[in-house]
């Protein structure tokens, strides 16, 4: 009920704050919008039936097979801490997880399915092909079994995680100003979202900008991209069992990752 809460009052301030500060003109009723709800439902099913039982399952082996100092070592920190760890620490893994995913092929196959709306907003972020979800948090549970965390620090985590999203994929004309060598704000996130596969390259983090910094992935500019969505003209946008089925087409020619392009250049 608590996580209910949350994610109600985020879906009530974005609502809102996408009518009163577009970033550019687009209905409230978007194309997509019904796929995106099946999407949540999706994850919700998938959280509750799947991940559920793998943390069960990897919490059991590592309590009973690793070291007892290598298991939960934040459990005993503050609340404040353990969150802090945790968002820092899975930060990381994201980020190299989603470079992996833009670089291998048979996973950017399932990850298409995220860059596939071509109208983006807050609940365009929930749009995730199923099995990337389980492979994700199957990943997860490896540094959260490590690290350990309470009831209280993993709801940070998963307000932090929902807002974030949020923000980062609305249409939104703000700028955050130097957050932005800190935070992934709407104004990077976008250009990770263009339709073009050279410039989308770029941007990778999830809740903080800080790796692509350091890393030389970020990409900042003033300007905003003209479209959104995969390249790919047969994918199946508006369908969540065609979106499915679509990841596991034949594979037609190595997968790779050009050059970015900066804004307006042919």
């Amino acid at each position: 009920m608590i996580m209910f809460a949350i994610f109600s009052a985020i879906a009530a301030f974005f609502v809102v704050a996408e009518r009163l500060f577009a970033a550019r003109p687009q209905a409230l009723f978007r194309s997509g919008l019904v796929t995106d709800g099946l999407y949540v439902i999706s994850n919700i099913a998938l959280r509750w039936l799947i991940t559920g039982q793998l943390a069960l399952a990897v919490s059991y082996l590592g309590h009973t097979y690793l070291p007892e100092f290598s298991v939960g070592v934040l459990l005993q920190k503050p609340v404040w801490a353990q969150a802090i760890g945790i968002i820092l620490i899975l930060d990381f893994f994201f980020y190299w997880m989603h470079r992996a995913k833009h670089r291998w092929q048979w996973w950017w196959r399932l990850h298409e399915t995220h860059h596939s709306p071509r109208e983006m907003d807050w609940f365009s972020s929930v749009r995730f092909h199923p099995l990337e979800k389980v492979l994700d948090r199957t990943i997860y549970l490896f540094p959260l079994l490590f690290l350990g965390a309470t009831e209280e620090a993993l709801l940070v985590l998963a307000t932090v995680d929902a807002l974030a999203a949020s923000f980062s994929h609305a249409n939104l004309n703000w700028r955050i100003g130097p957050l932005i060598y800190v935070i992934n704000g709407p104004e990077m996130h976008r250009w990770h979202h263009t339709r073009d596969p050279a410039t989308r390259e770029c941007n990778f983090g999830n809740n903080l900008s800080i790796f692509d910094w350091i890393f030389g992935t970020a990409f900042l500019t003033k300007e905003n991209p003209r479209h959104f969505g995969v390249s790919d003209d047969a994918y199946p946008e508006g369908n969540i069992l065609k979106q499915f089925a679509y990841a596991f087409r034949p594979f037609d020619r190595p997968h790779f990752t050009p050059l970015r392009r900066q804004p307006g250049e042919s």
